[in-house]
């Protein structure tokens, strides 16, 4: 039977991501496909037609719930507004709403400095716009987390007017026990102690912890629902206690957190915990064993049927793939540490490490090896420490008086998690950065884990076959990047600036690294350095910086204190990059060779305002050439004569510079534009457009990220495709 729901499931899933990879497939080519499998499968066996099910079940609930949304910008919209849910973010506040307007009835997300309370009721004026997604591979898509919360529209209010209070009785016991919360604990505890329950208590985001998030603690102290474990196990104990029925106290802990976890928004990690000990509290009833792993599967399935896009949520696949590691792994270790408390506790948050392991790197793109240190110290602290928390919290209103001791207790011993985290997190040659894997690739290697656990040693054979047979799997990536390395061009979606990725067969360089920064936004931190690592680069062999522009050079000292840097080369008139940072001047005409080509300075900038010290460099690879010329004005660029296959325009699209005489000399094929969403600039413009008649154009603001391999023939591959997802 586990074997038959884990199919069903794996098919439900697969229908999903086929959906969400290709969301403009015609249903009708999708039957077919499943049509062909149904037939192979009967001929091997019909209870395996549950696989076909699955598949079609899984696209058909992904069309139904994506074409329940409207999925378009609305402008200067009237509606009515409901705040459902509150999160304070660094800066600012963080809603989810109900709206009802004419053109549109659905939930929203609202991003603002004003301060409302749940159950507040708003008139707004407002545009409705399609939330932002990654526009670079390998990075947080906030799109996708938010259609994982049933959310697919961003509310930006222009003007509001409160006009009453919700009615909903239990909307307004979530906006109580808000503010219930942060009364108790911002009055009682440190604002870094207070900080840490609330988030935990609330269902927030401690991954704003960089402490906690490096190191892994995260995933047990939020994501995975360990808390709600805990508070479910507690109250079974209490009714122990006091030796009251067995029944009653499952009920009673059933129902205590699913008002609980209506509080709190139902995260996955509560929806998980109820579900799974639903089916338990079921079994108990009909005096039948509890499966806990067949609970597990069930609870998956049960929540994709409902909300298919919960797979893009890490907080599911984290906490369901951390709960079957305690089920499926740890039973088969804890044998061996027998009462032995230490190294049994030890074996257990291992456990969880080495499960979440691939899903740590897809998700975070680097472990600590202390991880397993630091969960091992820190999970007992967060056990009693949350023991205290369920106690004040109920106790408060009758006691406060008395709680004073026990405040003082629980400060301690969160300031010991977060001292702990700071101080593991602090020795760095420990943090170990990885390339951004495949999510297959992630599921394949949990899965061969539980392979190599279950399948019996006694059976050596099959044992040493199984291990070859994956030995060689693995092998293969490595060895065809090895055989056959990569050369590319990247042009980085890093907003208002250039930013662009040459790979000569695993040696790196940066023609300029971009640098906006705004308020609290920084373009290296969010773009260029995650999606540098994501690519498992670790050494950059040359950086070359046309101007000192900040657009251009802004992100330098971050580059540097994240790889190391072999040499920045820039022109004779940028004199504050050659003091900072000891730059190699390059001339005229001067080369660099590289392993498939060459890299040729054209033009070494000339003294006057700070678009004309650009630096034009020619990069002939593969014997390809491509140009790039920094903001260089027409009046230089008209001067050069250069032919190049791929241009990249030069200030963004600006009418300064790529006239229609420049570009009859160049005659380029291709023609790349890096310039910021709806920038204050109105880059690129009409006139550059018009000039780059006839020729293929890539815009960062639509493409996103661009690659351009070079191999038997030129591929470009513009990151974004037009659709939701891609």
């Amino acid at each position: 039977m586990r074997k038959f729901i884990f199919l069903f499931l794996i098919s439900l899933v697969s229908g999903i991501g086929i959906f969400i990879n290709f969301e403009n497939l015609n249903p009708l080519v999708l039957l077919g496909f499943i049509l062909v499998i149904s037939i192979i499968l009967l001929f091997i066996d019909k209870k395996y037609l549950l696989i076909s099910l699955g598949i079609g079940l899984g696209f058909s609930l992904s069309l139904l719930n994506f074409n329940s949304y409207k999925l378009k910008d609305f402008k200067n919209i009237k509606a009515n507004v409901t705040i459902l849910q509150k999160r304070e973010t660094k800066d600012s506040y963080r809603y989810f709403v109900r709206v009802k307007g004419k053109k549109i009835k659905e939930k929203s997300v609202i991003f603002s400095d004003y301060e409302f309370e749940i159950g507040n009721k708003l008139f707004v004026d407002a545009d409705i716009n399609i939330p932002n997604r990654n526009t670079n591979p390998n990075l947080f898509n906030y799109r996708n987390y938010l259609i994982s919360k049933n959310v697919a529209s961003n509310l930006d209010i222009k003007e509001f007017k409160k006009i009453g209070e919700t009615s909903n009785f239990l909307l307004k016991l979530r906006r109580k026990f808000y503010s219930y919360i942060h009364n108790i604990y911002e009055k009682n505890l440190s604002k870094k102690s207070s900080s840490f329950v609330i988030s935990v208590i609330l269902g927030e985001n401690l991954l704003e912890n960089n402490d906690i998030r490096n190191l892994g603690l995260s995933h047990i102290l939020a994501v995975s629902g360990f808390h709600i474990d805990l508070l479910f196990a507690a109250i079974i104990f209490i009714f122990n206690i006091f030796n009251l029925d067995y029944k009653k106290a499952y009920i009673f802990a059933l129902s205590i957190c699913l008002f609980y976890g209506y509080l709190i928004a139902f995260p996955f990690s509560v929806i998980r915990v109820l579900l799974v000990n639903l089916i338990g509290f079921l079994g108990f009833l009909y005096k039948k064993p509890f499966d806990k792993i067949k609970a597990l599967l069930i609870a998956a399935t049960l929540i994709l049927l409902v909300n298919p896009f919960a797979i893009l949520n890490s907080g599911f696949i984290l906490s369901f793939v951390a709960t079957s590691g305690i089920y499926l792994i740890y039973p088969k270790f804890k044998k061996y540490f027998k009462d032995k408390l230490i190294m049994e506790n030890l074996g257990f948050t291992a456990t969880i490490q080495a499960t979440l392991f691939p899903f740590t790197i897809y998700y975070f793109g680097k472990i600590n090896l202390l991880s397993i240190l630091a969960n091992f110290l820190i999970v007992p602290i967060f056990t009693l420490a949350m023991y205290l928390i369920f106690g004040i919290t109920l106790l408060y209103p009758l006691a406060k008086a008395f709680l004073k001791p026990v405040f003082t207790i629980l400060n301690y011993l969160v300031l010991s998690i977060t001292n702990i985290s700071h101080l593991l997190n602090t020795i760095k040659f420990l943090t170990i950065d990885f390339a951004h894997p495949s999510i297959l690739i992630c599921i394949y290697f949990y899965l061969l884990v539980l392979a190599l656990i279950y399948i019996k040693k006694s059976n050596r054979a099959l044992f040493k076959k199984f291990l070859i047979i994956n030995l060689l799997f693995v092998s293969i990536s490595p060895i065809k990047d090895l055989l056959k390395p990569e050369v590319s061009f990247t042009m980085i979606d890093i907003g208002q600036g250039d930013a662009f990725l040459l790979n000569d067969g695993g040696d790196y360089y940066l023609f300029d690294v971009g640098g906006p920064k705004y308020d609290d936004y920084d373009s290296g931190q969010r773009i260029l350095v995650p999606y540098l690592k994501s690519l498992g680069i670790k050494k950059i062999k040359g950086v070359f910086i046309s101007h000192e522009d900040s657009d251009h050079s802004g992100n330098l000292e971050t580059l540097y204190d994240n790889f190391k840097v072999e040499c920045l080369i820039t022109g004779p008139h940028n004199k504050k990059l050659i003091k900072k940072y000891k730059a190699k001047v390059i001339k005229e005409n001067q080369k660099i060779k590289l392993k498939n080509g060459t890299i040729k300075c054209v033009f070494q900038g000339i003294e006057g305002e700070e678009n004309s010290h650009s630096t034009g460099f020619l990069i002939i690879i593969k014997e390809k050439k491509i140009l790039t010329l920094g903001d260089l004005p027409k009046e230089y660029e008209d001067k050069l004569d250069l032919r190049a296959d791929i241009l990249k325009v030069s200030h963004h699209g600006s009418r300064s510079s790529t006239s229609k005489y420049f570009l009859s000399n160049v005659k380029p094929k291709v023609a790349l534009i890096s310039a910021g969403r709806n920038n204050i600039y109105g880059h690129p413009h009409k006139e550059v457009i018009e000039n780059l008649s006839g020729v293929k154009i890539y815009n960062s603001q639509k493409d996103g990220m661009v690659k351009i391999s070079f191999d038997k023939k030129v591929k470009i591959d513009p990151y974004l495709k037009g659709g939701y997802f891609k």
